[in-house]
Order: C-alpha cells, then structure tokens, then sequence
C-alpha cells in the first residue's frame, strides 16, 4: 500500500502530463488508477483533497480545458477538492462507459456535496452491465461501512437483480476480484440457498481465500456423510479442516490409516486430536512416534515425530537429544535444540555458542535458549566470541544472552552493547558484587551519556560520587 506521499507524488504526475498533453505519463497515471484496489481508491481520493499548497493537486482547470480534456484527467478532476470543479468533472464522466470511469463515479456516492452524489448516484444505478457491477461493487460495498453513501450498496445491488436475476447477479459478485464483495457474496449464496452441499464439495478442493475456505469447510462439516468429511476435511490442505474432521468424526467413523497419517502432522492442534481419536480407538500414540522417530524417514517427518513425543511427556535419552542436536539434518537439529533445554552440560557451552555464530537465525536463537535455561554453565566472558564479532547481528546475540541473567548483569549488557535508551530498569533491592560495580564505573566512563542518567545508575549502584 502507498503511503501518502507516494499517492500525492503520482497524482501531481498525472496533472502534470495532463497540462502539457504527456501521453505516455497520462497512460501511465490511468494504469495506476485502474489497478488500484478498492480500499486503495478510496485513499487516493482522500488524499487528492488533502494538498493545502496554494496550488491544489489538480491545478487551476478551466471549463474550456475540462472539456477537451482526456478521461484520466477528469478523473484526477472528480476527485479535486473544488467541489464545483467535482462536479462539472461528474457530468462529463457520465458520457464514458469506460471502466475508469465506473470507479471514479463508484467514488463520488459518498461525496460530501450533495449535487455530486446525488449526480454520481444516478450514473452508477444506471450502470447495471455485469461487467460494469464487477468494477463498481467493490468500491460501493466499502462505502457501505461509511455514513455518506452507505445505502447506495443496497440500492445498486437491487437494480442489477431487478436487471440479472438473483442467481446471475451473487454468480457474478462471488467471482469479484474483491475480497470483502467476493467473501460476502459466498456467505449470502449458502444464508439463502443459493448454493448448498454439492456446491461446497465441489469448490473446496481449489479454494484459495481462507475466509471463504472456512465458510466451505463449515458446510461441509455440518452437512455432508462421514465419507465425504474424511475425503475432504481429514486432507485438507489447512489445518482447519483437518482439525474440524476429527471433531466431526467419532473414532468408530475414522480410519485408523488416516489417523495415524495425522499422528504426525505439522498442526499442534490436529496432532493432539488425533491422538485423542488414536486413544479412544485403544491404541497407545507413543508406539508410533517412537517408531516414526527412529526410522528412515525424511528428517522433517522425524522430527514432527519427536515433537510428539515430547507432547505426551515422553522421556528422551539425553545422548540421543545431542545427537539430534548436532544433526546435520536443520529440523533435527532444531528439535534437538528445543529438547535440549535446561539439559545442557558445561563441557557443550563453546559448541553451543559457535552454533549461535552461524547463519541460521533459528538455530542460533535456540542454541541461546538452551545456554539461557542453564545460566550457571557460562560466565559473561565467555560470550566474547559473540560480543567481539565485527557483525552487528552477532554482537545484539551476545547482548541478549547476557542480558538474559537479569540483575545487575542486564544493565552492565545494555552499557556494554550501547543500549541505553530511554529508562534503564535498574534493581531496586539489592547493590550490584565489587566486580559488577567496577565494571559499570569503567563503562560509565566511556560512554556519553547525559549527566542525569549517569547519577541515577551511580546512586543505584552504590558508586560515590
């Protein structure tokens, strides 16, 4: 989305090419207004009427000019902030049965000058071509959230079905390349009978926006045989559906196959229903993923099976969570890592720092929560591998995990680092060892920071003045 600047900067370009008859940068200006989104329209005619130079956005326009001028011009026109100039710029666009020209009109319904709307108002309701509603409703469903202009919606909508039929017309609307007008259209087609069952087992499979996926997905839950739930819920691409099938399904409906399948999958949410479908069939989950676990699996089906395993409570070896976090295999490795918490030996410190020197942020960050739950293995100087690299991202590591120990140590952490914005959150009960109040007063000293800041850290501190 353009920010405000960038929209101002584009629409003083259309003017521009449209006082010196630039062809190519009109072109340019009707292929920006054209592919903009509804909400993205909207906001740039807000923002046409928001210049408070002396020269407005669109210039000083003559009636002559107006008149001769191309229909990207009068639409920068429509959209000026001289409300007669709004609408003399209306009358003209009402000639055009261009698509450019559907949306500048669209716009104008919510114009807080009455003849304007009223005058685009009359113009959009006698635009009723399917082609025409395509362009026009998305722009009108957004003003229909708004005060000005909220009932043209209903009034358009009833001029097309009057035109098109009911059928035709909701076809048409769940087909728009708007998402809220698209998404609306599907709600009322299943409210009112429009589409049902057959409609939703047929769009499912290749429905791509999730809102409407979700309205799909219910209906099939709601309405459809045990059969077709499984076929098109238990593999479904979102894990939705797949949760929904195993809450529409008892476990005599399922297959243990099937089950087994979701056992393992990427959802946390479908992983722990199905193991209470996998339990009330009699059947032990832990059987599986011990098996998945230590199998010739892919490394990522592996690892989801270790994630189980540490979902019902299961006990790991602890050699055989390092070797699964010195795999060379990323999610094992991963895994390994997150299991390793609070298990980590002090002889595994400097392995575990240089995993946190390497290029993988997710590594590096578990590798650090790992050294974090067992702050007793390292000291601060041993973190000088990370606090001494040339590379900022690798110092800031350094700074968290030391930063991590709280206490005194956070604040000598964000001297070190340089991190002293705002008000340090300094400990109020107890006063910091002789080597911790040193090392403050050696950074104190070479660092410039402002004299009020340096006294309430001395004072804090127990450092005499």
């Amino acid at each position: 989305m353009q920010t405000p600047a960038e929209i101002l900067y584009r629409l003083s370009l259309g003017v521009v090419a449209a006082q010196w008859d630039d062809y190519e940068g009109l072109a340019e200006t009707s292929a920006w207004l054209e592919s903009a989104t509804a909400r993205e329209m909207l906001r740039i005619d807000y923002y046409s009427r928001q210049s408070r130079s002396e020269e407005p956005v669109m210039g000083r326009v003559t009636d002559r000019k107006l008149k001769r001028a191309p229909l990207v011009a009068l639409v920068l026109a429509s959209m000026h902030r001289d409300g007669r100039l709004r609408e003399r710029a209306v009358r003209l666009l009402c000639s055009s049965d261009s698509a450019l020209s559907d949306r500048a009109l669209a716009v104008r319904v919510a114009d807080y000058v009455e003849a304007v709307r009223e005058l685009a108002e009359q113009e959009v309701l006698r635009r009723t071509t399917l082609a025409q509603a395509a362009r026009i409703m998305p722009l009108l469903q957004r003003i229909s959230q708004r005060w000005r202009g909220s009932e043209v919606f209903a009034r358009y909508l009833h001029a097309l079905v009057a035109v098109h039929g009911e059928a035709t017309v909701w076809a048409c609307l769940r087909n728009s390349e708007g998402f809220e007008v698209r998404r609306a259209a599907f709600r009322h087609s299943f409210e009112s009978g429009l589409l049902g069952l057959p409609d939703a087992v047929r769009l499912l499979p290749r429905e791509r926006d999730q809102v409407v996926r979700r309205q799909l997905i219910g209906v099939v839950a709601e309405l459809a045989t045990p059969d077709v739930i499984a076929e098109l819920l238990l593999r479904g691409r979102s894990a939705e559906s797949r949760v929904l099938g195993l809450v529409k399904l008892t476990a005599a409906q399922l297959d243990p196959v099937e089950v087994e399948r979701l056992l393992i999958d990427r959802s946390v949410l479908v992983r722990l229903w199905a193991r209470l479908r996998w339990r009330e069939m009699g059947r032990d989950p832990v059987e599986v993923y011990t098996a998945v676990a230590r199998s010739a699996a892919k490394p990522v089906v592996r690892a989801r099976a270790y994630v189980g395993l540490a979902e019902t409570g299961t006990e790991l070896d602890r050699s055989e969570i390092v070797g699964l976090a010195r795999s060379a295999d990323l999610p094992l490795k991963k895994i390994g890592l997150a299991l390793l918490r609070g298990k980590a030996m002090a002889s595994e410190v400097p392995w575990l720092l240089r995993e946190m020197t390497g290029d993988h942020s997710r590594v590096a960050r578990l590798a650090g929560e790992v050294l974090s739950s067992s702050p007793q293995l390292w000291s601060p100087t041993d973190l000088a591998v990370l606090k001494g690299s040339p590379e900022t991202v690798l110092r800031r590591r350094g700074w968290w995990l030391h930063r991590g120990r709280g206490g005194w140590e956070a604040v000598i952490a964000d001297l070190e680092f340089g991190e002293v914005r705002g008000r340090l959150a300094l400990p109020m009960y107890f006063q910091p060892t002789d080597v911790q109040r040193q090392r403050i007063v050696d950074l104190l000293s070479t660092l410039s920071l402002d004299r009020h800041k340096v006294s309430e850290i001395a004072f804090a501190a127990g450092i005499p003045g």
